[in-house]
């Protein structure tokens, strides 16, 4: 029984003596245009002093060593020592065998299979095990990837405002229903900067968004721009006749991030939770009233002195793909001296990352 589970297993770690034969096949093949590269340590001997030159290895992996890459990604990789070997087939499976005095180990996942000879014959015996730690065992350790940031997606929100003034106006006009003025931000774009050399948990993001703010109306009233100037417009004064259903302004920014994003480990390095902060600058491209009432809608297209340039302080907190942010202005909604002064903030969550 002993002798048929070695056999078995040894026809995994015999890939590494086909894989002698298939390179030199390779090397000429049209798969080479598809980035299909398989390494080894015993035919190309340049390679091996290069880097013996940069690399300090462990002796086990210094011999005896397969590896099948496919589009700079680990397919296959095995290496194969003096007591046994050990190989990890993308992500679907690691594998390893073990050949003490009296003892033969065959490990398949969280499992391992000990076949024992001993002077009452040979037994198995199948125990639990726990999952590889790549910070104990160097082989399994993937390639690090690079530092990926949390911007980039689909998010929605709730807009509101602070450090309201409506100083020369008869009162404040601009009270908003929260629960119907909404945000929706589309980043699209991102791109990250990595601030380690070793590592990948701390990084500076920048990109580009589109962000629609919808600031709903609690009183029936509108905007309208009169000698430079925002002014009140009473919809219940000036068309009595008008069932007024809902009324709202909406403005469009180009936005651009600059975050400093910090990333801490919670599972095997693959489970993150994120903390970022930093400043948002957006670009006004346009913006609008709107007026529903009886079954018909109004549209007034203006800048209604609004800022054309604006920024924000902005976070943001999660774990894996659950994302929140908040966004504080750091500059009032309305021209100086053009309007009523209100700063602008944002709560919401990320729906869909990219």
């Amino acid at each position: 029984m002993k002798k048929l589970l070695v056999m078995c297993f040894a026809l995994v770690v015999g890939f590494g003596a086909y894989a002698q034969h298939t390179i030199d096949t390779l090397k000429t093949d049209t798969l080479k245009k598809k980035k299909v590269l398989i390494k080894d340590s015993w035919s190309n001997k340049k390679e091996k002093a290069n880097e013996k030159k940069t690399h300090t290895l462990h002796k086990a992996d210094s011999q005896d060593t397969v590896k099948v890459e496919f589009m700079n990604k680990n397919v296959v990789k095995a290496v194969q020592t003096d007591k046994g070997a050990k190989v990890k087939l993308g992500k679907i499976g690691k594998f390893s065998y073990q050949e003490d005095r009296d003892t033969t180990k065959i490990r398949i996942g969280g499992k391992q299979i000990n076949i024992i000879d001993g002077w009452h014959g040979t037994r198995i015996k199948i125990e639990r095990v726990h999952p590889w730690d790549p910070n104990q065992d160097k082989f399994f350790l993937e390639k690090e990837p690079g530092f990926r940031g949390h911007w980039a997606g689909f998010e929605m929100g709730v807009n509101g405002f602070s450090d309201e003034s409506y100083t020369g106006y008869a009162y404040d006009f601009m009270e908003l229903d929260m629960a119907k003025s909404i945000a929706v931000n589309l980043n699209f774009l991102q791109y990250d900067i990595s601030l380690q050399k070793e590592r990948n948990t701390i990084g500076l993001i920048t990109g580009l968004g589109l962000e629609w703010n919808n600031y709903r109306f609690d009183n029936d009233i509108t905007l309208a721009t009169q000698n430079g100037v925002i002014q009140l417009v009473d919809l219940f004064e000036t068309y009595p006749d008008w069932k007024i259903k809902k009324t709202k302004l909406t403005t469009l920014y180009l936005t651009v991030p600059l975050l400093l994003e910090f990333q801490i480990p919670v599972k095997y390095k693959k489970r993150r939770v994120h903390m970022s902060a930093g400043v948002v600058g957006g670009l006004r491209l346009g913006s609008h009233t709107k007026i529903k009432h009886d079954g018909d809608k109004v549209k007034d297209h203006d800048d209604f002195k609004l800022k054309t340039l604006r920024y924000a302080a902005h976070a943001r907190i999660g774990y894996r793909s659950l994302n929140f942010f908040a966004t504080y202005g750091l500059t009032e909604l309305f021209e100086s001296n053009k309007g009523p002064d209100l700063t602008p903030f944002t709560v919401g969550i990320t729906l869909i990352s990219f």
